[in-house]
């Protein structure tokens, strides 16, 4: 019984150590699968605070040098910001929340809520109507305390070394801008900045960390001199981040062009503009910058500006619907009135549509020197005779250059002659890669471009660029208009027609370009044989005879010289070309000098017999 029970306690006692001996084994085999687990778990999380910490370095690197290319880019162009150069800092708490997210496609996750402070800040101002014919815009007094205080650097006025006046940089804001970058070519240049740093970030640590250390010398430099900019960068990499800025430039604003200012005294939070600058914001061509001018007038709302002392239109404004009564201004009925509302840089209540978004107002301080332009006449210039205007110099040198200090593709110059109207649209512009140039103490090389054929085939207008005029040249070939219109061009003839088989004189020859005493130049106005308007300019010397004159108003209007006479005006004198002198019927041998015809210039009108 003893031995039974000892038996029993004795199997207890082994089953009860078998069971800890196991036990004790797991449990030291969850231990080491516990640790193992543990220094795998760690290592991960150290993996991926590493590669976020990498990931968090690469996109600060990759925010930093997009920075600087722009900073770049608008210190070539001269693009000044108004805002505190602090603000100018990329905030970091961005960066890091933008660390987990590197896609190559989301470029917009690197800057978010950073893009307004990427580009030069302007003031944001209200559009209002201004009298002037070109691109002079007024601002409030509060910008010309700014602009000439003590910490400003910008001059209103032009009197540094090159003489121009501050330019600005007119933009309609597009509300939908939905952040940096939004254009394909900067998108397209963030990935090219992205895989060049990735690459760096490839190579060992130590020859990494020897090129990131090289790479913030370089920029650090870059931020201080623009000379280092021009010296490291490539031509076709600063070309490429000029087109990339341009791009997002045409996603940030609907529309944008330059000017100049005429005067400080809108009201504070206005903008004046001028007809020319709201038709060049409102109404886009395929010679605008930026985008599609699809995207132009659906797209930009649009105002006028009231008379506030015309409360009695009050009510009728609230009672319209479409709300377009707030929009009618009392118009200068008065023709007295209107030369005293027209001065430039005053309000025109009422006289055209402008912008009823924010405009922001951008300063550019050193605007390219324009060398070379090329106007192309629009449709309804070509209907009102443009290729037929006798003097195109003249009409651009008195409404062109008197009225306009900067050149913008796309801008449409309104030109005058003899009250008609001739718009020209900017088609192209050297130097070309910002796409504005001064015209300010250049000289500016013209070119008269051939207008568009779509618009041609739909007003069913021949284009008549052929003909060639004493102020204008031949398409292809610019002139200076500060050049003299008599020694750049000799023998020249403006017609409505020409006709088909002029007759054929022999012309004694022109005095020598650089021959100035002695000389006279002529100009022959009146009409052919066809009753078509002709005119005609050339050089003489005072020696030649009344006959070499007679021959040559014969070759302009095809008729014989016999039955010509010549009339000159203030005062009135008549030349006949017979065979006696008598009241001013004039030998065919005596000189001009003799006829009274004598050094300078000299207007002949053609009446016949």
């Amino acid at each position: 019984m003893d031995f039974e029970i000892a038996a029993q306690r004795l199997a207890k006692d082994q089953k009860s150590a078998l069971a800890r001996s196991r036990a004790s084994r797991d449990a030291r085999a969850a231990s080491n699968k516990a640790r193992r687990e543990a220094q795998a778990a760690k290592a991960k999380a150290e993996a991926r605070l590493r590669e976020k910490k990498l990931q968090s370095e690469r996109n600060a690197k990759i925010v930093d040098r997009v920075v600087q290319c722009v900073r770049r880019v608008e210190r070539r162009l001269g693009v000044t910001s108004v805002v505190a150069s602090s603000s100018s800092v990329v905030n970091e708490s961005s960066v890091q929340k933008s660390a987990g997210r590197s896609s190559p496609n989301d470029n917009k996750s690197l800057i978010d809520n950073n893009h307004s402070i990427l580009f030069a800040q302007g003031w944001k101002l209200q559009a209002t109507s201004i009298h002037g014919e070109g691109d002079k815009i007024a601002l409030p007094p509060s910008i010309l305390e700014a602009l000439t205080s003590n910490n400003s650097a910008l001059d209103p006025w032009g009197s540094g070394r090159n003489g121009r006046p501050l330019a600005f940089r007119i933009g309609v804001l597009d509300p939908e801008y939905a952040g940096f970058p939004a254009s394909e070519k900067m998108k397209a240049f963030v990935d090219g900045v992205r895989e060049t740093v990735v690459s760096s970030q490839q190579m060992t640590p130590s020859s990494m960390q020897t090129s990131m250390s090289s790479n913030d010398n370089d920029e650090n430099m870059s931020e201080g001199s623009d000379n280092e900019d021009n010296n490291d960068d490539g031509a076709e990499e600063t070309s490429t981040q000029i087109e990339a800025y341009l791009d997002e430039l045409s996603h940030r604003y609907i529309s944008y062009t330059h000017g100049t200012v005429v005067e400080f005294t809108q009201e504070d939070g206005c903008v004046g503009l001028p007809e020319p600058i709201a038709r060049a914001l409102l109404q886009q061509n395929s010679h605008s910058m930026g985008r599609s001018n699809e995207r132009c007038g659906s797209r930009i709302p649009i105002k006028r500006t009231v008379d506030p002392s015309a409360s009695h239109l009050s009510s009728d404004a609230a009672a319209d619907e479409d709300g377009d009564a707030m929009d009618i201004a009392p118009m200068n009925d008065s023709s007295g009135d209107v030369q005293t509302e027209k001065t430039p840089g005053h309000l025109a209540y009422g006289a055209f549509d402008v912008p009823d978004l924010a405009i922001e107002i951008t300063p550019i301080n050193s605007l390219p020197a324009g060398t070379d332009c090329t106007f192309t006449p629009t449709a309804s210039s070509i209907k009102n005779g443009f290729y037929k205007l006798k003097d195109v110099k003249a009409v651009l040198e008195q409404s062109l250059m008197r009225t306009r200090a900067t050149l913008s593709k796309g801008d449409m110059i309104r030109t005058w002659r003899r009250g008609v109207s001739f718009d020209l649209i900017v088609s192209s512009l050297s130097p070309s890669e910002f796409g504005v140039v001064s015209c300010v103490n250049t000289d500016l090389n013209v070119d008269i471009g051939p207008p568009d054929d779509d618009d041609m085939a739909d007003l069913n207008i021949k284009p008549e660029h052929e003909v060639k005029g004493s102020g204008q040249s031949e398409m292809g070939q610019g002139r200076l208009l500060s050049e003299d219109t008599a020694q750049h061009q000799q023998t020249e003839v403006v017609t409505a027609e020409m006709e088909p088989n002029p007759p054929q004189v022999d012309l004694v020859p022109e005095p020598a370009d650089n021959k100035v005493e002695g000389v006279c130049n002529i100009q022959i106005r009146g009409r052919s044989t066809t009753g078509e308007n002709v005119t005609g300019r050339r050089r003489f010397d005072v020696e030649s005879t009344m006959n070499d004159l007679f021959q040559y108003a014969s070759s302009i209007c095809g008729a014989d010289p016999k039955v010509l006479r010549l009339v000159t005006r203030f005062p009135r004198r008549v030349f006949t070309l017979l065979s006696q002198e008598d009241q001013g019927q004039i030998n065919k041998d005596v000189t001009l000098k003799k006829a009274g015809v004598e050094q300078g210039q000299e207007l002949f009108m053609i009446e016949y017999l």
